[in-house]
């Protein structure tokens, strides 16, 4: 008898690529929905970093740069982080100092916010808007992929394809599964 492949993925990385793919999409759900239909509003940077990643990337890919922003929205106070690629190269903030930057948020739930200049169509270009339009359905085509959905309808479909191949007679005798005898032809009615 022939050992069976266990094809089985261990569910605490099974948790964590889904936890993954989850937040892409998310991100670039959020991002796209930003820009479409966020407010702006003036908030304040409270920290930043910038990291020269490599000097001979391509164009706004050579640092990575860090931000803390607050801003208000009814006299209650949100806060957001966020880490991008970038060119961009401010001074570090010394203790206290602060800048004011535009963030977007959504007016029934600012807890979603990004700074504006990263949710801005026209900054972030062809290739950026592209990218955000074609994460979420590659994210759930891999969620689907990952989790098993995706295989099982062609799995099934093969089985029935060689359930016919198995059934289809290759001769006019027939004979029976069970003892192997030859069987008698019998007429219709």
């Amino acid at each position: 008898m022939a050992k069976r492949k266990k094809n089985k993925i261990n569910p605490f990385i099974l948790v964590l690529i889904c936890a993954c793919l989850l937040f892409a999409a998310y991100t670039s759900l959020s991002t796209i929905a930003l820009g479409f239909w966020g407010k702006t509003t003036m908030g304040t940077v409270d920290s930043y970093d910038s990291r020269l990643d490599d000097t001979s990337s391509g164009m706004n890919r050579s640092r990575t740069v860090s931000k803390g922003y607050s801003f208000s929205v009814d006299g209650k106070e949100y806060r957001g982080y966020v880490i991008y690629r970038s060119d961009e190269a401010w001074p570090r903030l010394e203790e206290g100092e602060m800048r004011s930057e535009r963030i977007s948020y959504f007016s029934f739930f600012p807890y979603i916010n990004k700074p504006s200049m990263l949710t801005n169509f026209d900054q972030m270009g062809a290739g950026g808007m592209l990218y955000h339009m074609l994460a979420p359905p590659a994210c759930v085509f891999l969620f689907l992929l990952v989790t098993g959905r995706l295989g099982k309808k062609k799995k099934t479909a093969k089985k029935g394809a060689s359930a016919q191949k198995n059934n289809a007679r290759r001769d006019k005798d027939m004979f029976c599964q069970g003892c192997g005898n030859k069987q008698l032809e019998q007429k219709a009615p």
